[in-house]
């Protein structure tokens, strides 16, 4: 089978683990296409008064358990086969974590940095006038995902509301805490896969300290993911962002990395500017640069992909010297990779259960908007730890079980999950 889109990635990992969970006649073609998929051009007026029209897609794969949930992201590169993967991917990940939830995703082809705000807006309204009847607490909670935010969030949850005459806080999550969001919401997929590491540095009776970290990408989930380990005495060698990335065997401060990259919008903000860099100063401080390709292959103990998907492929998995990865990022390991990290013995613990931190305080966020009530940090910090760690161990027994990778044992305690959801609802 090819291999060269998103959604044929996922069915090769999928019918891999089919095979390997010997299900009965005829329910290996479940799982090969979504349920529902939606498409409509959406019009916008400009500024000057000229339209511009856009693409615009919603895919729900699978509901057996509980309404479709899955972000919204805008993006010129945003195509109905990427948004089928995730779609088909988030459902694997909510079950996995064991939340009342299944699995969709929707895209705008759009550059949202080429709009105006007024603009932007105009497209999250236009985006649910077009589908507002397949959307709904009851039916489909979207979220953020790549180019959109809190704001968007609002301003859709807004437009439903003028649409349905209803008052509906749990339509949507990722809001504004003003407007229904939660607390926890922003840090959540970085602190649900520190859950893990952590627990599986335990486990294997390893030392923090002892540990060095590479991070792939310093958007929300790598800059999070990089204070919470340094904070637990972890060391991070390595960070990176689309501009390139810096690398330090002694170890780097993310809080101060942070800071340069706010006020430069770059991780090498303290030593470069633009492609010229102070040499002495990094010498000085035993600081390199490197690119986002050479962070990959560091020596390192643990590699966390944070931003790009399809990073990690056949031509560099067999120079990757970390023994551990955690995937913060949707995707960015391809199968064949995974053949290549399973001949070294590279444990791999995969995006549906690294990263599924966020959509876990998404639904958090949707209890907490059908109840009108408002959790803590501490009650939020507390369930998400609870969740995440369930859901480790219930792969972690499934991969030692049937002689699995993390990878496939995750995907086949999702598809276990789905199955029985679909059975008791007499899907089949």
């Amino acid at each position: 089978m090819s291999t060269s889109t998103p959604f044929t990635r996922f069915q090769k990992t999928l019918h891999t683990v089919l095979q390997k969970i010997k299900l009965e006649d005829g329910q290996n073609t479940l799982f090969d296409d979504p349920q529902f998929v939606h498409k409509k051009d959406i019009t916008i007026q400009s500024g000057n008064g000229s339209e511009k029209k856009f693409h615009a897609f919603r895919v729900q794969y699978n509901n057996a358990r509980g309404p479709f949930k899955g972000g919204i992201r805008f993006h010129p590169d945003a195509n109905e086969d990427e948004v089928k993967a995730l779609a088909a991917l988030m459902s694997i990940k909510t079950a996995v974590v064991n939340i009342p939830f299944g699995g969709a995703k929707g895209g705008v082809q759009v550059n949202p940095k080429h709009l105006t705000s007024k603009e932007v807006q105009e497209v999250a309204r236009e985006y649910v006038k077009a589908f507002h009847e397949n959307l709904g607490p009851d039916i489909d909670c979207p979220a953020p995902d790549v180019n959109t935010n809190s704001d968007i969030m609002a301003w859709m949850r807004d437009e439903y509301e003028k649409i349905t005459r209803t008052y509906s806080p749990a339509m949507i999550t990722g809001k504004p805490l003003s407007f229904g969001g939660s607390v926890g919401r922003d840090t959540a997929t970085a602190r649900g896969g520190f859950f893990i590491l952590q627990e599986m540095v335990d486990r294997l009776a390893l030392d923090p300290g002892d540990m060095r970290v590479a991070i792939q990408g310093f958007g929300n989930a790598g800059a999070n993911m990089a204070q919470l380990l340094h904070q637990a005495g972890y060391i991070v060698v390595a960070v990176s962002d689309s501009q390139g990335g810096i690398y330090s065997q002694e170890g780097i401060d993310p809080i101060r990395i942070s800071k340069y990259k706010s006020k430069t919008g770059s991780v090498t903000g303290e030593y470069c500017e633009g492609s010229v860099c102070d040499i002495e100063r990094m010498k000085m401080d035993d600081v390199a640069k490197i690119s986002n390709e050479e962070l990959l292959e560091l020596d390192c103990d643990i590699l966390i992909p944070a931003a790009l998907d399809n990073v990690l492929t056949k031509e560099n998995a067999n120079r990757v010297k970390a023994k551990y990865i955690l995937e913060l990022a949707n995707g960015p390991t391809t199968p064949e990779a995974d053949d290549v990290f399973e001949k070294m013995g590279t444990r791999v613990i995969p995006d549906v259960l690294a990263n599924a931190g966020g959509v876990t305080v998404s639904y958090f966020e949707w209890s907490q908007g059908r109840s009108g009530e408002q959790w803590t940090d501490e009650q939020v910090d507390e369930r998400l730890k609870r969740v995440m760690l369930d859901a480790y161990k219930a792969v972690r027994r499934e991969a030692r079980r049937e002689h699995m990778t993390y990878r496939e044992a995750a995907f086949a305690v999702g598809i276990k999950r789905m199955l029985d959801a679909m059975q008791v609802r007499g899907w089949i």
